[in-house]
């Protein structure tokens, strides 16, 4: 179980560079840039598009009661990755960021690995 987290860690870090990844193949392929504003603005017309800031606050309310029932630095940083996924929901909009869409989903991506290495850490 112990190389799993680590795995699942590495596998966030990762994560980090996903971020830089997607915004750099949005500035520099013409298909990709494409296909991310197709398919954001069929997000954003859909009817979960305009709730998706829902989401983090469930996610947030989630990791204060996990961290409120063990502290331990990965429900910390539970914590922490899911006010980082608030505070992008909020702060930034599709508007300003064209890749809002993909960063939100490797945010949420990311706070659910944290979660599983949270649930392993407590087994």
């Amino acid at each position: 179980m112990k190389m799993l987290r680590y795995f699942l860690h590495l596998v966030q870090l990762g994560l980090i560079y996903a971020v830089y990844l997607v915004d750099d193949l949005y500035k520099n392929h013409l298909g990709f840039m494409r296909n991310v504003s197709f398919y954001s603005h069929k997000v954003e017309a859909n009817t979960f598009g305009g709730k998706l800031y829902l989401l983090p606050v469930l996610l947030v309310v989630i990791a204060l009661l996990l961290l409120l029932k063990k502290r331990s630095v990965e429900n910390v940083i539970l914590l922490l990755i899911g006010l980082a996924f608030l505070i992008w929901q909020l702060a930034f909009t599709f508007q300003t960021t064209p890749i809002y869409y993909l960063v939100s989903g490797i945010l949420f991506i990311g706070f659910l690995l944290q979660l599983i290495i949270v649930l392993l850490k407590r087994s």
